[in-house]
């Protein structure tokens, strides 16, 4: 029997009273409103039917289900449920005014539309109440615990969240659009971008709804803004940054149906450059010529290097090298390529290489404007980052050497950090170095050098474990703002050389107190033995085999980590770490490179390093702002051209 019919019958006493949890049971957040309606028109046939003798238990009843529904359901359309009632009420009192011949006991039914008013009165309160207190709850998760993660979590939940108003019905949105616009006049970038990446979350949720009033408003305001900037072209020039972030949300606030499916229009809902400036480009390829007088203070490393890499890597940001030393212990040699040596770090080409934050990475191709298919969203035109700057075979380039002296514990007893000159050997693949560390081959030097790498790596592997769940979880993850973690012949070895450097580079700097760039990872160690303990469960009673991809089912339990200006890294465990290995695909890397000439290079003035604390604490809220758009691109650009 269908849930009109079980109703109609109750109010006409021919079935029985409805239980409330029977009838709760039926009701989802697609149908709600559908069942709402469904009660308000009953109770008005019932009302309309009113006579002298009939009584409106029974429709009170109904109401009484409304009740149930209003405190227990999200996804209610309260505005529509204030107007139905307000509309009975106006019914009731036109019925009594006009009934007063009709009606020959109109006391009798002036007692039976009291009773309805009363159930009424409670609904219009409850409806009210309970509107205004979600609103409350998205205020307080907005100002006070100010964590989109949080935010995403609350509204995957309770979808209707992001349509709440307040008080004086004015949307959630609106709102929001208000402390955005502010947060960029107060020049405070962290609640800047935080508002931002609000606005986005918003726009993306799928019950989202904005009317083309709130449109109209909302883009009224947001111009008026952007006038502002822009009143000449000194000030477009110097809120260029401030112009384009706030164009992706007009973007967005325009609405799917004015897009085209394209990478394009994808990539400006969210802020993501895909292309490169003329004078970008240019830059890139004048890049050949290192700036005046950086060649002069470099050390010229004629040790055999190689470079390992997956299949079809075009920038190729690391080199190594390691030999023997008389003493018995190991010089390992990290060679990073350069950015710094090629452009300052205050040039455009370098800041447009940190407002992307990292190269992106896609599992589909799109077509560029050269009519060339590409899967990567690079932070450099590949004038430089795959050809210039690379690390190629054969060709010297621009790098900063990190060399380690290492004793048979694995303890580094002697470091050095010098730009250089250096010339790649061998451009290897991890497929080709680990056939040589099984096979052998004819080159001497290669086998030398790889053996040294694996007796090295096997001393770092006692010192530099990581915790397990942390290591599970990142070889299901992918991630380029983290290692790459399989510990298997060659990646191992490069896993274990890149962890070394990162984390003696962030040594140096907290041992003198010089601000840094550190990538920061926190694990709350109750939830942390709660995933351990799930994860053991499962595997004990479903089989290792069954749950491979058991670690993918956690990833969105587990914590990922950002940038600060201090924290330690509770994964690799280890007290400090920064990212300094992949310069040519991560902005974070450059700035630590940056670190490292204001610091390391020289001794700072207090003023510099004053200077350089402001700059990496700027920096660290824009690439950490940064990473929920892209997210955001790379899941609609996926769920768009999906196979």
């Amino acid at each position: 029997m269908s849930i009109e019919k079980a109703l109609r019958n109750y109010l006409n006493c021919t079935g029985p009273k409805i239980k409330e949890k029977q009838f709760i049971s039926y009701v989802t957040e697609d149908n709600v409103n559908a069942v709402i309606n469904t009660l308000f028109s009953l109770v008005n046939e019932q009302i309309d039917d009113m006579n002298d003798s009939k009584a409106l238990d029974r429709v009170v009843g109904v109401l009484q289900l409304l009740e149930v529904l209003l405190k227990s359901c999200d996804g209610i359309n309260r505005k529509i449920v204030s107007r139905k009632i307000l509309k009975i009420y106006e019914k009731l009192d036109r019925m009594i005014e006009e009934g007063r011949k009709k009606f020959k006991n109109i006391r009798k039914v002036q007692s039976e539309f009291n009773k309805v008013r009363r159930k009424l009165d409670v609904l219009i309160e409850l409806n009210e109440e309970r509107d205004t207190k979600q609103f409350d709850f998205v205020l307080y998760l907005i100002d006070d615990v100010k964590n989109v993660t949080y935010l995403e979590y609350a509204f995957s939940k309770i979808p209707s969240l992001a349509n709440v108003k307040d008080k004086n019905e004015i949307p959630l949105f609106r709102i929001l659009v208000k402390k955005y616009l502010e947060s960029m006049d107060e020049i405070c970038e962290d609640d800047m971008y935080y508002y931002h990446n609000l606005l986005h979350l918003l726009l993306t949720q799928k019950n989202f709804q904005l009317s083309n009033l709130e449109k109209k408003i909302c883009l009224e305001e947001i111009h008026k803004y952007m006038d502002h900037l822009s009143f000449n072209k000194k000030a477009e020039k110097r809120n260029k940054k401030k112009l384009e972030a706030i164009s992706s949300i007009v973007h967005q606030i325009k609405g799917n149906d004015e897009i085209k499916p394209n990478i394009e229009n994808i990539a400006s809902k969210y802020g993501v450059h895909i292309y490169f400036d003329s004078d970008q480009v240019e830059s890139a390829r004048l890049s050949h010529k290192p700036m005046e007088g950086v060649l002069s203070n470099r050390v010229v490393v004629d040790d055999y290097t190689i470079s390992i890499d997956g299949e079809g890597a075009v920038e190729i940001d690391d080199c190594l090298s390691c030999k023997k030393l008389d003493n018995g212990h190991y010089l390992l040699g990290v060679h990073i390529a350069s950015v710094l040596g090629y452009f300052p770090y205050e040039s455009e080409i370098v800041q447009e290489a940190i407002q992307r934050a990292h190269s992106i990475y896609l599992s589909k191709s799109f077509q560029t404007k050269d009519n060339k298919s590409s899967k990567t969203i690079p932070i450099f035109p590949y004038e430089f980052s795959a050809d210039k700057g690379s690390l190629k075979e054969g060709e010297k380039r621009l790098a900063r050497s990190y060399f380690f002296e290492i004793d048979e514990n694995g303890e580094v007893v002697a470091e050095k950090f010098v730009k250089s000159i250096i010339q790649n050997s061998k451009q290897m693949t991890y497929q080709e170095a680990n056939r040589v560390l099984e096979k052998g081959s004819s080159d001497t030097e290669l086998i030398e050098l790889l053996q040294n790498l694996k007796e090295v790596t096997s001393k770092l592997d006692a010192k530099y474990k990581g915790t397990e769940l942390y290591n599970k979880v990142k070889e299901s993850r992918e991630d380029v703002s983290e290692l790459r973690v399989k510990k298997i012949g060659s990646e191992n070895i490069v896993y274990q050389s890149m962890l070394l450097t990162g984390n003696r580079v962030a040594n140096f700097f907290a041992n003198h107190k010089y601000p840094l760039l550190y990538r920061v990872h926190e694990v709350n160690e109750e939830n942390n033995q709660k995933l351990q303990d799930m994860i053991n469960q499962l595997t004990e009673t479903y089989g290792g085999d069954a749950f491979q991809n058991l670690y993918q089912l956690i990833d969105g339990l587990y914590p990922k980590g950002w940038y600060g200006v201090e924290g330690r890294h509770d994964g690799l465990d280890v007290d400090h770490y920064c990212h300094c290995t992949s310069v040519l695909r991560r902005a974070a890397d450059i700035i630590v490179e940056h670190a490292l000439e204001v610091c390391y290079d020289k001794n700072p003035t207090m003023e510099e390093l004053e200077n350089l604390r402001e700059e990496i604490q700027s920096k660290a809220s824009l690439i950490n702002a940064r990473q929920a758009p892209i997210e955001y691109f790379v899941k609609e650009y996926q769920k768009k051209y999906r196979r």
